[in-house]
């Protein structure tokens, strides 16, 4: 006969809540979060520039007539993955009669220069012509490549700084390794000098 083991609900959820309330899991749980979310800000900012690269391309398609900014913003969302619900959120402002107010959604959801510029460049895409729209679009292309390149730099320093480091480290071992050693062997030929006298 087999014997069952009945856990009630709320003895599992207090058990639960203890192993939970542990600092070290909530560090854990609170660095996890934290590179899912430079992981995910990440991948929104490289969307953010596919995203113009989009709109300089209708820009030029359609030189000739103005876009409505409702237009620009349905193909930036049906070309978009991690951006998708922030063009979503900020379309149904602009509907909702939010004005300008509608694309602080860049700056809650993603919360990164590159987005507030973004934000600002969208937000004056309805009032200019196409041909200012791909000079304003170049413009931000040229500043996120520079942001790119420049935090691309910052990690290559430090990655040489850790290499060095590592390399001058293991040198140092190697050296402290050979004096040991060498030390050593003199003492060893003194004590045996001194039992031979």
């Amino acid at each position: 006969m087999k014997m069952r083991i009945r856990v009630g609900f709320w003895l599992g959820v207090r058990r639960l809540r203890r192993y939970m309330t542990r600092a070290p899991a909530l560090r854990l749980r609170g660095r996890i979060s934290e590179l899912v979310k430079r992981v995910s800000r990440e991948s929104m900012e490289q969307e953010l520039f596919a995203s113009c690269l989009i709109l300089r391309n209708l820009a030029i398609i359609q030189k000739d007539k103005p876009l409505s900014l409702d237009h620009m913003l349905e193909e930036l969302m049906d070309a978009s993955d991690a951006l998708r619900s922030v063009y979503e959120d900020v379309l149904f402002r602009w509907r909702s009669g939010q004005g300008n107010q509608s694309f602080s959604a860049f700056e809650e959801r993603i919360g990164t220069k590159t987005a507030e510029h973004f934000a600002f460049l969208l937000s004056g895409m309805d009032r200019i012509n196409p041909a200012e729209m791909i000079t304003a679009l170049d413009t931000f292309e040229e500043t996120y490549s520079g942001e790119r390149i420049t935090a691309a730099m910052r990690r290559a320093s430090r990655k040489s700084f850790l290499i060095t480091a590592f390399a001058t480290a293991s040198v140092f071992a190697v050296l402290m390794n050979f004096a040991v050693v060498v030390v050593f062997m003199d003492m060893m030929r003194i004590l045996g000098g001194m039992g031979t006298s």
